[in-house]
């Protein structure tokens, strides 16, 4: 991978107005563009390719800095608090909606803080979305505004599954503590299983083990969210990743986003029903983010409305076949060359490497053993967040080409736990 390089830009503003109906909030700030995570499916490698870079390795080494954050936020809030509405005209802010606030840039720019600082002054409802403990670094502002959920970005305990679409992103076990972190402190907190990927996150087994987690963890809600492919870059990104790492489900993934964004509803339907009983057996609030909101283009494109029933059967289920409880694959041990389930894989879920990479996750979704008594064995999720509808909002601002900033590349993220 190429170094990590820092560009500072300024912003004409950082208050961006979401329009999509569907989006449970009216503004979003996103201190940076870019991401060191470098999750393959973010949606957000979009936008790097709106600003006029490149979607593809580019989006975690050329990390885009709003270097005056802070002052854009506090004279458009300023505005805002003396025109007739007031502060009640903003609605709702989401932090983090295009690239995470806490990435391993924040630990030394300190843009996300800077903002939080801003809207104590201000205080407007907020909701922030992040895979980073170094959110807790920030509690005393977070103790002070009117927060009404932490989101904290989690789609699988598999440790192989993690650093195969998320290589930059702090551990799944960090995560969950992040979560009782918060919720210890008083501040709302729980996990957005996004995006949840078919046949590879999303078995029986797997879905109950990371709620099981996030209960245990003392997480308020559970918000699921299926795995969107809603433009080129990031599809051509993210079929490179399945290429890499599950070459056995090329296919699959291509029949299910070949005509749409999202998945059909006959596969993703069952699944969410799943869910919601795993949600009530554990006593976990349902917060649910509809993803099923294209953009006009999408419908264009699309004869049937993306995500919508087809009126025909759908060949590939989600329902695991019988006699391999938990498998994720719903059937890939019967499809032929290049799959990989096996005698032995189909008992651990359906695939070797990463669905069967069972005693990474006892750890993490260790605890009470009556909760995960009917688990069974494990088996085979901003991303997968809503559209932010900032990029042409933003498209303006002018980057300070030659002047980078002068940081070294940060830490890995599981060395950003500071001392609380």
């Amino acid at each position: 991978m190429n170094p990590v390089r820092y560009e500072k830009i300024t912003a004409k503003q950082v208050l961006n107005p979401v329009k999509t109906p569907a989006m449970p909030f009216e503004h979003s700030i996103n201190p940076y563009r870019g991401c060191q995570h470098g999750c393959s499916f973010c949606y957000a490698r979009a936008m790097h390719a709106f600003l006029g870079l490149n979607g593809d390795d580019t989006f975690q080494t050329n990390i885009l800095m709003k270097e005056n954050a802070p002052e854009a936020l506090r004279e458009q809030l300023r505005k805002a608090a003396r025109s007739r509405k007031g502060l009640a005209g903003i609605g709702r802010i989401a932090i983090g909606t295009a690239t995470d606030p806490y990435q391993q840039a924040e630990g030394r720019a300190k843009l996300t803080r800077g903002c939080l600082e801003v809207l104590t002054e201000y205080p407007v409802p907020l909701t922030i979305t992040t895979r980073s403990p170094l959110i807790l670094r920030d509690l005393d502002l977070l103790r002070k505004l009117p927060v009404y959920a932490v989101n904290i970005s989690l789609n699988t305990l598999n440790r192989t599954t993690w650093r195969n679409f998320e290589p930059g992103a702090p551990s799944p076990s960090k995560r969950l503590e992040t979560v009782r972190a918060l919720t210890d402190a008083g501040i709302p907190a729980g996990i957005f299983m996004a995006p949840m990927l078919p046949y590879i996150t999303d078995g029986r087994d797997e879905l109950e083990e990371l709620i099981a987690a996030a209960a245990e963890h003392g997480a308020q809600f559970v918000m699921a969210s299926y795995l969107r492919l809603s433009a080129s870059d990031v599809k051509v990104w993210f079929f490179e990743t399945i290429r890499r790492h599950y070459p056995q489900l090329v296919g699959k993934y291509a029949g299910l986003y070949a005509a749409s964004a999202y998945a059909p509803r006959e596969y993703r339907d069952p699944v969410r029903r799943y869910v919601d009983e795993l949600l009530e057996r554990y006593g976990l609030r349902d917060m649910d983010e509809e993803e099923e909101a294209p953009r006009p283009g999408e419908r264009a494109a699309c004869a049937a409305a993306p995500g919508r029933s087809s009126g025909k059967p759908l060949e590939i289920a989600w329902e695991p076949p019988a006699g391999s409880p938990g498998s994720a694959c719903g059937g890939c041990a019967a499809a032929g060359a290049g799959a990989v389930a096996s005698a032995g894989a189909a008992a651990d879920g359906g695939f070797t490497g990463a669905a069967g990479d069972r005693a990474s996750r006892k750890g993490l979704a260790g605890g009470s053993r009556t909760a995960r008594q009917s688990a069974g064995t494990p088996g085979a999720a901003q991303a997968g967040a809503a559209a932010d509808g900032t990029a042409s909002a933003e498209a303006g601002m002018p980057a300070e080409a030659g002047t980078p900033l002068a940081l070294e590349p940060d830490s890995p993220p599981a060395q950003l736990v500071f001392t609380f």
